[in-house]
């Protein structure tokens, strides 16, 4: 039913996803993770890793300790006819607010109690859990409660359980989209701030010579075709006449839903969004190249989706489902292209449009950089003039204290190590209970994602390196 498929698209989403090629195109296989990840909201890096090495065509999504129980408990619901019911007849955003949980008094006592086993099982996974953070830490002073389950009646299941699990998977998602954005702005002021250090070190004429490279390099990534707008019905025609292979003058909205409704449930998931924008993304990035970040082709194809998301869904639901296409003007009309501004131009503040400058949808802001450049270089330990060039005049004199005395500058911290071009990290959240740890293998559905995470303003960073991708690298 279609309450089903929302309840599910939240137990879908926690676990790993495998990519649906769509029709007459396959994707290319997503990048692995290029670090750890946390064990409070993810599964162990080393399950983790492991997992993609068996099949590179597999990546996390959103993953939560509580994983395993979301998806139990869906599969368990599915299978009471009446509640099935009383799903296919709420709007999905009463769904998603928890609403359905007051429908709960009317599951058969059979799978009521299937439910209540389940809790049982997951309290005893979270007590060990619990028992074990309280070791580690000398005390419990770290612990936070869990929030996905009614922890004051913990021998049922009961309407406040599915109501707080629904809740807390929407939130956390939420969340690590969030922090998924804020990863990748921290990571490019990143890459900025040793560019300019880099730049500062260097001789006069070696260091003109290197911002002559850069500036090629920049001019190489952004000579591309212009993009067209996601989802506009100029960019949907593309897709339909160079993937779906079919005449552009007889372009069919509705044929062309089912055609990308590669699980045939009536909506468009994320991974059937994603796979619409590939065209866009070939157009701006090459695996092989290496003036081109996979980092930043990913966040793009990120950006391009939240942006249909928006403007197609209007449920909230996360999903594009055919009445909502059909009824969305920008798809259906075959209005003028509006184009799209990629992270390359908004990186670069002197070519970015009028309308990002005034609305300052900057990757990052100057403000933003100098602020972090300043901290990032106290954190190495490169003083106070890390980006003023060797040969410059010396800074003017610090003012000085009363008495005379002169300012004296901290002495720099303990150095850590810059960090090269990886492909994004998943997502983590870092706001929620710290005790749970993922202690369950990642489950297997049909989707694919990565995100970012660590919202930390300033991590420890290994060196960036120009280096050659792999030709079999990529989204």
């Amino acid at each position: 039913s279609r309450g089903m498929r929302t309840l599910l698209l939240l137990a879908t989403l926690a676990v790993v996803a495998v990519v649906a090629p769509p029709p007459r195109r396959e994707a290319p296989p997503p990048p692995p993770p290029d670090k750890p990840v946390d064990a409070q909201h993810n599964y162990p890096a080393g399950d983790q890793q492991q997992q993609q090495q068996h099949d590179p065509n597999q990546r996390p999504m959103y993953e939560f300790t509580y994983s395993k129980y979301l998806e139990e408990v869906v599969k368990i619901l599915e299978t009471d006819p009446v509640f099935n019911e009383k799903l296919r007849q709420m709007p999905e955003e009463d769904i998603k607010a928890g609403k359905i949980a007051d429908h709960m008094d009317e599951v058969a006592d059979p799978i009521v109690q299937r439910l209540h086993t389940l809790k049982v099982a997951e309290l005893e996974r979270l007590r060990e859990q619990l028992a074990k953070q309280i070791e580690a830490d000398g005390g419990a002073h770290n612990i936070k409660m869990p929030q996905h389950l009614d922890l004051q009646n913990w021998e049922k299941f009961g309407k406040e359980d599915l109501r707080l699990l629904i809740k807390q998977t929407v939130a956390d998602m939420e969340e690590i989209d969030k922090q998924r954005a804020e990863q990748f702005k921290q990571y490019e002021m990143q890459k900025k701030a040793e560019e300019d250090h880099k730049l500062a070190q260097m001789p006069p004429q070696e260091r003109e010579q290197a911002k002559h490279e850069i500036e090629e390099k920049e001019k190489r990534h952004n000579d591309h075709e212009k993009l067209k707008h996601p989802g506009g019905r100029e960019q949907l025609e593309e897709v339909w006449e160079e993937t779906d292979q079919m005449d552009k003058d007889n372009f069919d909205p509705r044929t062309f839903f089912n055609l990308h409704d590669i699980n045939g449930d009536g909506f468009w998931n994320s991974d059937e969004l994603d796979a619409l924008f590939q065209l866009e993304l070939d157009k701006m990035y090459n695996e092989t190249n290496p003036d081109d970040d996979p980092r930043e082709k990913f966040e793009e194809m990120n950006r391009m989706r939240e942006h249909v998301v928006r403007q197609m869904d209007k449920n909230n639901d996360r999903m594009i489902s055919l009445e909502e296409f059909m009824q969305d003007s920008e798809a259906q009309t075959p209005n003028k292209d509006q184009g799209w501004e990629d992270i390359g131009q908004q990186l670069d503040h002197n070519q970015a449009s009028i309308i990002t400058r005034i609305q300052r949808f900057y990757v990052y802001t100057d403000e933003e950089l100098r602020k972090f450049e300043q901290e990032y270089a106290q954190q190495m330990g490169w003083g106070a003039d890390a980006y003023q060039p060797v040969d410059a005049p010396p800074p003017p004199q610090q003012h000085q204290q009363q008495g005379g005395q002169p300012q004296v500058h901290n002495p720099p911290p303990v150095q850590q190590q810059p960090v090269q071009h990886q492909p994004p990290a998943p997502p983590v959240q870092q706001q929620q209970q710290q005790q749970v740890h993922a202690a369950v293998p990642p489950q297997q559905v049909d989707n694919y994602k990565a995100q970012q995470q660590q919202q930390v303003p300033v991590q420890q960073h290994q060196p960036i390196h120009d280096i050659p991708k792999d030709p079999a690298y990529g989204i």
